[in-house]
């Protein structure tokens, strides 16, 4: 018996090596140092998963369920490597709601085989390893019962006990050192043990075992009522912005001037799908927005000139759905996805009111989201009703005047995008709604045809691509448009002869036709799919102008217009390689992450042309992100709003915290993105403890920044906490 019991300990044995030397190689790829701070928490958890797998009463079982823990081990460091570099982010569970659009928006620039094939290789030397070893112990011929023994039930329990009491006491001493109500519980192991809003801080303390395991008491967690009256205490007491704010300087309170000034409006939001700058430039990028060019997007730019604000430092580390998320709640449920915040059985109302639809809704107006996608891609269509639309409109379920579907079969395919101008056009009736003598409206519009990935397989479908190609080599005057709206060349002749292309092509081939050939052709997919969303975005606001109240006012002239984009172009690192020059994920760099943002509105028009500024719109150079979409908005339409339950500030609010340098007073504002750490304009950190810099002189700024960091984690949590244990009945949202 004392046999089994030495061969029982050996699988065992082999199994917590092994997964402590995969624990070293996780922190290793992930540059996380050498073994997590919480060492003994880790390893506990190994040893009760190991004594687990040693219950069973049977070798190869034994074995085997090893070797598939491990195998998850395996596929979580590769998991969270290929995260860590693509978003800077790591695996959560809520992830596996969303693991049918990852499976549809991945591209071979996404798998790194360098490090897959040598995960591959470690796990292959483990298993054959592990064979050798079973093929040892198997030489002792035993029956099941003889695996449970007295002895070797007494040893189980004895070490099991041993294993759980590690992890319930450092849960205990971690959780019990400080209270969600203290002052530094933002900066304890506790606040890291119970939240994922820093995960590679978390993952460095606890593990891989360890962090997951956390993962798991948080889905499972009671409610607590110390943190109930903690959260209701937060959102009651919350500052009800009106446009007014106390100037420091004088102690004084004063008004921001424009809260109200498109009181009433109609209101449409444009999220532009990995739209940078330079799409709606001549092909250089200077970062001086001073080469806007009506070439090819002549939309936007007449958009942006008829007195429009700009965001010059307008920042997204977040994918699509996120950064939607931000503009339409505020917000993103952290460790969840709205599908699950949102559709809670246990509470009857519409229970996300902070929401921008939901709080115009309330207000009498009409309120639809439309996009250009299938309308289930990211459960769209079990979450959004539920933020307040009224339709929820998508490829999948738009229909004609006649009630039959307008898109079917291979249309609602992956990259078989219509061209955005086309499906615009069909959805204009949701976009702009029939009633909207009666009822103002709020739309929600998102295009997908600049989505990447930019290379020729990707495009043999997108029918922005197929419809502009030659638009933006060779520009609108030496081109002819079909029956189907697509632009070919004129004159066979002129393919590939330089005097004929378009100064945007000019610019890119000068640019790139020596140090990044490939990035040329790239670019022009790219460029078509932003044409096409500049062409829908034209046919939105011409049928404003031309559509009419009874007044005779026209609906542009009562409509405001935010256009903002949800990320970089992260596909074939094409926007770090047209910014930088470099063939990088751009997780950490400031400058790839800064993407436009435009607002148009009658209130912004009358103030620009009766100010003394010489330019043609606005520039606003705070540091901002989709956060600061709605309290931007409601400010603009003198919506009192309560500003707990919003992450980010108007962009005509002071921050929090100013500071001077050598360009004057600037505001300290932070962007948390739950894939990638938290900035500012100037500083990034993935953990609050190790800084990155723009420039050296800025490390004095670091105390505003974590102050200011705590209070929008402070936010972020108690609004989780606000979905998760939906406590809307007991706040005040107004």
């Amino acid at each position: 018996m004392g046999k089994t019991v030495a061969n029982k300990l050996l699988i065992l044995l082999y199994f917590v090596v092994s997964a402590l030397i995969l624990e070293a190689v996780t922190f290793y790829l992930l540059d996380l140092g050498g073994m997590p701070d919480y060492f003994w928490y880790d390893f506990a958890i190994i040893f009760f998963i190991a004594l687990l797998i040693y219950a069973i009463p049977n070798y190869t079982a034994q074995f085997a369920v090893s070797c598939v823990v491990l195998g998850i081990q395996i596929v979580l460091i590769y998991t969270n490597y290929s995260l860590t570099m693509i978003y800077g982010d790591l695996f959560s569970f809520d992830m596996f709601n969303l693991m049918g659009e990852a499976v549809n928006a991945v591209t071979t620039n996404f798998i790194y085989f360098s490090i897959l094939c040598s995960l591959i290789t470690l796990y292959m030397v483990i298993v054959i390893l592990g064979t050798l070893l079973l093929k040892y112990v198997k030489r002792d011929k035993v029956d099941a019962k003889q695996h449970y023994s007295s002895l070797m039930v007494i040893l189980l329990v004895v070490m099991q006990v041993f294993s759980l009491g590690i992890i319930a006491y450092d849960r205990y001493k971690v959780n019990n050192d400080v209270s969600l109500q203290d002052s530094d519980y933002y900066t304890s192991d506790a606040f890291l043990m119970n939240s994922t809003l820093l995960k590679k801080s978390s993952y460095s303390k606890f593990g891989t075992y360890g962090y997951y395991t956390n993962l798991l008491f948080s889905l499972v967690a009671q409610k607590d009522q110390e943190v109930i009256n903690a959260t209701i205490s937060y959102f009651n007491n919350g500052n009800m912005y009106d446009g007014t704010f106390v100037d420091s300087e004088n102690n004084e309170v004063v008004s921001n001037k424009v809260f109200g000034i498109d009181e009433g409006n109609n209101v449409v939001v444009i999220m532009m799908e990995s739209l940078e700058w330079f799409a709606f430039g001549d092909g250089n990028y200077d970062n001086s927005f001073s080469n806007f060019s009506y070439e090819l997007t002549p939309n936007i730019y007449s958009l942006v000139y008829d007195n429009s604000l700009i965001g010059t430092n307008f920042f997204a580390k977040s994918k699509t759905n996120i950064s939607e998320s931000y503009a339409i709640l505020g917000m993103y449920p952290i460790g969840e996805t709205l599908k699950d915040v949102v559709k809670d059985e246990d509470v009857d109302s519409n229970i996300l009111g902070y929401s921008m639809p939901n709080v115009l809704q309330e207000m009498g107006y009409t309120t639809n989201y439309v996009h250009s996608n299938v309308i289930s891609f990211y459960n769209r269509d079990d979450s959004h009703n539920y933020l307040g639309f009224d339709n929820v409109i998508g490829k999948d379920n738009l229909t004609d005047s006649n009630g039959e579907k307008v898109y079917t079969g291979k249309e609602l395919n992956w990259d078989n995008w219509a061209p955005e101008e086309d499906f615009v056009n069909n959805a204009m009736e949701y976009i702009i709604p029939s009633d909207y003598e009666e009822n103002p409206f709020y739309t929600f519009y998102l295009n997908v045809s600049s989505h990447g990935a930019y290379t020729e397989s990707a495009n043999q479908n997108d029918g922005d691509a197929l419809r502009y190609y030659d638009y933006v080599m060779y520009g609108k005057e030496n081109c002819v448009q079909d029956d189907d709206g697509n632009w070919q060349l004129d004159d066979e002749a002129k393919r590939d002869n330089p005097d004929y292309y378009t100064e945007w092509y000019s610019n890119v081939v000068n640019k790139f036709s020596e140090t990044d050939p490939s990035l040329i052709t790239q670019l022009v997919y790219y460029e078509c799919g932003a044409i096409g969303l500049d062409s829908a975005i034209g046919a939105i606001v011409n049928n404003l102008k031309n559509t009419y109240y009874n007044n005779g006012e026209s609906l542009y002239d009562n409509t405001t217009i935010v256009l903002f984009s949800d990320h970089y172009a992260y596909y074939d690192n094409l926007s770090s390689r047209f910014k930088r020059g470099i063939n990088e994920s751009g997780v950490e760099d400031i400058e790839v992450n800064t993407i436009p943002l435009i607002i148009s509105s009658p209130g912004l028009r009358s103030l620009v042309s009766n100010s003394t500024t010489s330019l043609d719109y606005i520039i606003n150079d705070r540091f901002s992100s989709a956060y600061d979409i709605i309290p931007t908005l409601f400010d603009l339409l003198g919506i009192t709003f309560n500003e707990n339950f919003y992450v980010g500030h108007s962009l005509f609010r002071p921050a929090d915290y100013v500071y001077v340098d050598k360009f004057g007073n600037r505001d300290m504002v932070v962007y948390y993105s739950n894939t990638g750490g938290i900035f500012s304009k100037d500083i990034y950190t993935y953990d609050l403890t190790h800084f990155n810099y723009v420039d050296e002189e800025y490390e004095n700024l670091t105390k505003y920044f974590i102050s200011e960091s705590y209070n929008v984690i402070q936010k972020i949590n108690y609004l989780n906490i606000l979905n998760k244990y939906n406590l809307y009945n007991n706040v005040n949202l107004k």
